[in-house]
Formats: structure tokens, sequence, C-alpha cells
């Protein structure tokens, strides 16, 4: 393989960025097995006072268990949303938030963040973080990513996500955080914020064996789950593209039927999590490396579409704003690509 080398004279903060973003994919990638590891090993091995400790956590963690799918903690941790660390890393993109419309905090709404790719960078960039100016942009509204529910049950982990204001995608978690009182006096909204925006990234780990540059192959038509969601408590729902997300990594071919992509679904079936065999750069060379590319990604958010509350929506009623959705989603999508896509002419949406 011809591999592209790095110049020596990279200027330092660009290496740091980097950096930034290599320990952000070890993070995702290796991190709860290594944390959920040496957990154990202290609670088994360590002396008699870390073994305490371990236990109480364990405690704390049992009593706690049910977090990520109670609301979570607010906001989460200003001050973790605020790391160098993720500024360095928005800086590596670097990442964009757009804004086109207001969204008035005396609502609650649900966006739908598309397209996965293979560990959803931007959507996390500007909805974990705010580094993109999401609190300035849309004062009053906290933005909560939603994510597997089982995460929430690794220890220290699950710290990390409540910290970043992250939730549960369960349905419960989600009517809940969705039928939030919009009263600024209400208990739950102790953070200053009188909104939540819950963000589901809707094509999953199905989407993420679709990652390649510029194949915005949507899983989606089937997907209907976030309209019944909306239209059960009443939320506007919220078209969002990130553009960009999906030149990060490349994947080897994969057509449907093919045995590796037999073998990619047969693990998500069973674990949820799609084993992508993604190709990037590494530290000193751009050919390849577990370290995604530094592709610039902007995330637009959409204006929202007002639905009704249904408390039991037929199936006619989920058809109707799931296809008014998905227009508005395409609109968006040919409305911005000509500005965040170089060869737009020849780029298009493709709803699975």
């Amino acid at each position: 393989m011809k591999i592209e080398w790095a110049p020596l004279n990279v200027p330092f903060h660009r290496r740091m960025e980097t950096l930034a973003a290599a320990a952000w994919m070890a993070l995702i990638l290796f991190g709860e097995l290594v944390i959920l590891f040496i957990y154990l090993a202290l609670l088994v091995k360590g002396n008699i006072y870390i073994q305490t400790l371990c236990v109480i956590y364990f405690i704390f963690l049992y009593q706690d268990r049910g977090a990520g799918e109670n609301g979570g903690r607010g906001q989460g941790s200003k001050w973790l949303r605020n790391w160098t660390w993720w500024k360095l890393y928005r800086n590596y993109f670097p990442v964009e938030l757009v804004k086109t419309v207001d969204l008035p905090a005396d609502r609650n709404y649900l966006l739908a963040a598309f397209p996965h790719g293979l560990l959803s960078s931007a959507a996390f960039t500007s909805f974990c973080t705010d580094t993109t100016g999401w609190p300035k942009l849309f004062p009053g509204v906290r933005a909560k990513l939603v994510t597997l529910g089982f995460h929430f049950y690794i220890p220290i982990f699950r710290e990390l996500l409540l910290s970043w204001g992250m939730v549960s995608v369960s349905a419960k978690s989600l009517h809940t955080l969705l039928t939030w009182s919009n009263d600024k006096n209400h208990p739950k909204n102790y953070d200053g914020n009188t909104s939540t925006a819950c963000v589901i990234v809707v094509g999953g780990a199905q989407e993420a064996l679709n990652t390649r540059p510029n194949n915005y192959q949507l899983v989606l038509k089937k997907r209907k789950g976030f309209v019944k969601m909306a239209l059960r408590t009443g939320t506007s729902l919220v078209p969002v593209m990130s553009f960009g997300e999906l030149d990060l990594f490349d994947q080897p071919a994969n057509p449907p039927g093919s045995l590796l992509r037999r073998y990619q679904e047969f693990v998500k079936r069973v674990t949820g999590i799609a084993p992508a065999k993604f190709i990037g750069r590494g530290f000193f060379q751009y050919s390849y490396g577990m370290i995604p590319r530094r592709k610039p990604l902007t995330t637009v958010i959409g204006a929202p579409i007002a639905v009704p509350k249904i408390d039991e929506p037929t199936i006619e009623d989920v058809e109707k704003y799931h296809e008014e959705f998905c227009k508005a989603l395409t609109d968006l999508f040919n409305t911005h690509k000509t500005k965040y896509i170089k060869d737009h002419e020849n780029v298009h949406l493709r709803i699975d």
C-alpha cells in the first residue's frame, strides 16, 4: 500500500488536535471494556480500602441504575462539556453547528439526526459539548443525545455519559424527557433550561455499515418509532443533517448479501453493535489507521415540524408525519449540500 506521510513541520497545535481525535476513538472503541476490567480487577485484587470504595460505588450504581432512563443529570457537567480536550477535538475537523430557525424554549423537541456515520462524531461534538455554541444558538434548550441503555450500566463510563448530558434511547426515557414541564420553577429544570431537545441518531448501527465518503444512504424508511413517540407526546420533530460525517472513514465493499455484510449484521443482531471495518488515518501518515480523517463537519438544524398530541396514534397518523419528516429532511439536504459537499451535483440522498 502506498503511504502518504505527514510532513515533519506540522504545527504543535495540530499534533495536539490529532491526539485529541485519537484519544476520543480509543475511549469510544475500547473505553468500556478497559474501565470494566480495571474496576473488576480492583474489586478482586485491590487492598481493603480500594475494595471498600469499589463496593460503595457498586451500591451507588445500583441505587442510581435508573439515571439513564429518568432524565439523566440535566445538561450534564458544564466543566466537562467545555473541556480543553473537546475544543481540540472540535478544531481537529473542525465542527460547525448551523442554525436555520429559532427553537423557542417554551416547548420540547425531538431532533432526528442523520447520517450516523461510524461514531456520530458531529452529533457528539454538537450536542454533548458546548464547543460549537449550542447554548448561545438555542438559549434555554438543553440538548440530550440518546444512546443504547446498556452503556449506563458500565461502572465509571456511565458517569462520563451522564456528565455529557446523555440518556437512554428507550421509550420510557424519551417519554420522560419529552413530557418534562417547561416551567422554569419546575425542580427538573434546575440547570437553568426550560426546554428539552432529545437527539436521536435514527439510522443507528445499521446505518453505520453504509459509512463511506458521500454515500448518503439513510436507514429511515421503516424506522417510525420516533414519529410515534413525537405524536404521543405532542413534540415537534426537527430534521438534522451532518455534512462531512461520511468522509471521516472508508470501509471495504460490503454490499447486502456479501459474506462481510452477513457477518456484520449477525453481530449487530446479537450485540446491537455493528462491527464496521473502517479505514481512517494514523498519527504520522494519512493512508490508514483508526483516527478519523481531518474533514470539515457541519451539523445543520432544520425547522421544527409541529405534530398534534395523539395518545394512541394510528398507522395512518404515523405514516403521514413520517412522510412529512422525510420530505423536510430531503429538502434540508438539497438546500445545504451545495455549500458543504464539493461534488454536490453527483451526491444524492437515498432513504432506505
